[in-house]
Formats: structure tokens, C-alpha cells, sequence
């Protein structure tokens, strides 16, 4: 069964509250909200939704071409990062699929919906390093099991940890080497002070690089997502890809977000001082959680499952882990959301640990 955080309407529907007295930490979206200058946008742009928006959303590769300083014929948006990843096993004929776990449960499903014969082999990532990811180690994996394609979320989805860069440079290269293709997911790489890959794309066939602006601009209602694929690909999934999925709302959106050029700084500083106060606030509690480079953590305790249900009484959701591969009931996710909010949850978590 397909389990997400983020579903406050579902929960407020069975527990009839209203969908703004619940308290959301099971999605990991930047606690800041979206930045003044994109709701602006919005309302200025309202009329838009009385025409089709643009089907090829040219202004935003645009954009994101200068910004990101990647070729703009590479580069391809989607409703979301989720429509792409889904896009591209349509086009690839992937057939051995390599997988750390735990992670995204969505390239699995992915690949399974487009190709049901498709063989998903997952590598289990180790608890006792704290889940770390070794990229040049996961393409060797995939080369002795003869698979075509690897994804890797950096930093990975639920354990924030992060690959070094160095260690990513040489799997791209050894996966065009051996012609398997490496598929980085950076959805979260905006709230860390790592560099994306996306500008290496034009140099190596094999690589792909998937991106959000979902999280780390707060817009998941709007849904907005993008990519850069090798050239060879970009006809192919262009032609297979839903016309018009992204809306003019989301394309106005995402042009005005990256023209906030402090806005990662003021995050990235506000998230780590919020980071830090709640690992000392569990560590007074006595759970553990796995070191985080992103804007959530993962948490480990035996009391997990009481926790979780003990909150949802408060109206307060946190993600459940025990569906993640090589993840169990004792595993939960929380975001780093603003101070007043992270200590309700502390407060209120303390009853239950």
C-alpha cells in the first residue's frame, strides 16, 4: 500500500477536525512557507487559470536554465518530481533495477508500474553506520547483478543522510563506464550546502538528475518538479509525458521562487538552529535519531508505534517508517518545523516515550 506523509485532509476527514488544527510533521516542507514575493506572483497571475498554461513551460526552463546554469534543451518539468520519476521507466526499458533501501518507495513502484517484469533488487543500507550511502560501492552492486539503472536519493528519503560529492562524481563516471544509468534524486539537496549534479548532465549519458521545488519552497499544493536528462531522452520523454501537467499557477510559481536569491541562506540557517534544539529535546527523552543533513530526522524508538498514535490524538502527524524497506515499527520521521511547533511535539512526545 502506497503511504505518505502530508495527508492532513485524509486525517481530518476521519478524525473530523478541521485541516488547519492539525499539526503536519509527517511532510518534510520548508517551515518558512513560501516566500512573500511567489504568493505575490500568484495573485498578480490569477487570471492565467482562464487559459491553457504553457505545455513546454518555456519561461521556467528558461529560468531554471540560467539559474541552475544547465542547457535548457535538457531540462524537462513535471507536476511534481513523482510525475518524472514515473515518466521515465515508460520510456527506458529498464529491466534490473538496483535500489538502496530504505528510501523513496516510489521508484520501485515506478518501474513496477511500467514494466511489471521489471526485476527491482534492493541493497540494504546498514543501521549501524546510520544508514550511510556509499554511491561508488552501488554501482559496483549493479554491475556485478547486471542492472541497467540505479536510483539514488541525495540526501536520502527518510534518513537525510548525504553522499560526498566526491564519491558521486566517481560513480557518474564509472556508471557511463559501464552504461548503467545512475538516477540522482536531489529533492531535498536545497536544504543542504551540497552542490547539485545537475550541471553534469550534458557531459554523461547515463546520468539523470531529478529535483523538487516543492519542498524547499513550500508549493506541495501546487505541485512542481523538474529534471535534466541526457538529449538522447528528452524527445522520447516529451513525447510520452501528460500535455499542459504543469499548471500556469505552478510554472508562475517557480520562475518567482528562483529569483529569491537569500532565500536558501535564511532557511538553511533558521533549520539548523531548529535542528539542534530538537535533538536535544529527543536526547532528553532518550529516542534516538540518525544524523541528518536535510530538514527532517529519522527517529528510532521502541515506543515508536505509541508515540505515533499518541500524537494523532493531538492532531499531530508524523511519519510512520515501518512500510520503508530495511525500516521497522520502531522507526518514525519527523520535520523540522518552526519553535513553537517542535516544542509541542516534544512536550507532547514525552508522554509517550
Amino acid at each position: 500500500m502506497r503511504r505518505h506523509g502530508g495527508d492532513i485532509h485524509g486525517f481530518a476527514f476521519s478524525a473530523r477536525v478541521r485541516p488547519e488544527d492539525v499539526t503536519d510533521f509527517s511532510a518534510s516542507i520548508n517551515p518558512l512557507g513560501a516566500p512573500r514575493t511567489v504568493m505575490k506572483a500568484i495573485k498578480e497571475r490569477l487570471r492565467d487559470i482562464e487559459h491553457y498554461p504553457d505545455p513546454e513551460a518555456r519561461q521556467l526552463k528558461e529560468k531554471l536554465s540560467e539559474v541552475h546554469r544547465t542547457d535548457r534543451s535538457l531540462i524537462l518539468c513535471g507536476n511534481g518530481c513523482t510525475e518524472l520519476i514515473y515518466l521515465l521507466p515508460c520510456v527506458m526499458p529498464f529491466n534490473r533495477v538496483l535500489i538502496p533501501g530504505p528510501t523513496f518507495i516510489e521508484y520501485e513502484l515506478a518501474c513496477k508500474a511500467a514494466r511489471p517484469e521489471c526485476a527491482i533488487i534492493y541493497h540494504r543500507l546498514d543501521e549501524r553506520n546510520g544508514f550511510l550511502i556509499d554511491p561508488v560501492g552501488l554501482i559496483g552492486s549493479a554491475a556485478r547483478l547486471n542492472a541497467d539503472a540505479v536510483f539514488l536519493c541525495n540526501p536520502n528519503n527518510p534518513t537525510g543522510r548525504l553522499a560526498e560529492r566526491r564519491d558521486l562524481d566517481e560513480a557518474a563516471a564509472i556508471a557511463a563506464k559501464r552504461k548503467i544509468y545512475l538516477i540522482v534524486d536531489e529533492s531535498f539537496i536545497e536544504f543542504t550546502s551540497a552542490a547539485s549534479m545537475a550541471e553534469l548532465v550534458v557531459k554523461n549519458p547515463y546520468l539523470i538528475v531529478l529535483r523538487s521545488m516543492t519542498k524547499f519552497y513550500a508549493l506541495p499544493g501546487l505541485r512542481l518538479g523538474w529534471g535534466v536528462f541526457p538529449a538522447r531522452m528528452i524527445k522520447a520523454l516529451t513525447g510520452r509525458k501528460q500535455p499542459w501537467s504543469v499548471n500556469a499557477l505552478a510554472q508562475t510559481a517557480g520562475i518567482a521562487a528562483l529569483d529569491e536569491r537569500d532565500f536558501r541562506e535564511k532557511t538553511i540557517r533558521y533549520i539548523t538552529k531548529q535542528k539542534e534544539f530538537l535533538k536535544a529535546g529527543l536526547d532528553r527523552l532518550g529516542i534516538e535519531y540518525v544524523p541528518s543533513d536535510a530538514n527532517y530526522h529519522l527517529l528510532r524508538s521502541r515506543s515508536a508505534p505509541r508515540i505515533i498514535e499518541g500524537l494523532k490524538e493531538r492532531n499531530i502527524l508524523v511519519r510512520d517508517c515501518s512500510g520503508f524497506k530495511g525500516l521497522d515499527k520502531r522507526y518514525i520521521r519527523i520535520a523540522v518545523k518552526k519553535k513553537k511547533e517542535n516544542e509541542t511535539l516534544l512536550e507532547h512526545a514525552a508522554r509517550y516515550a
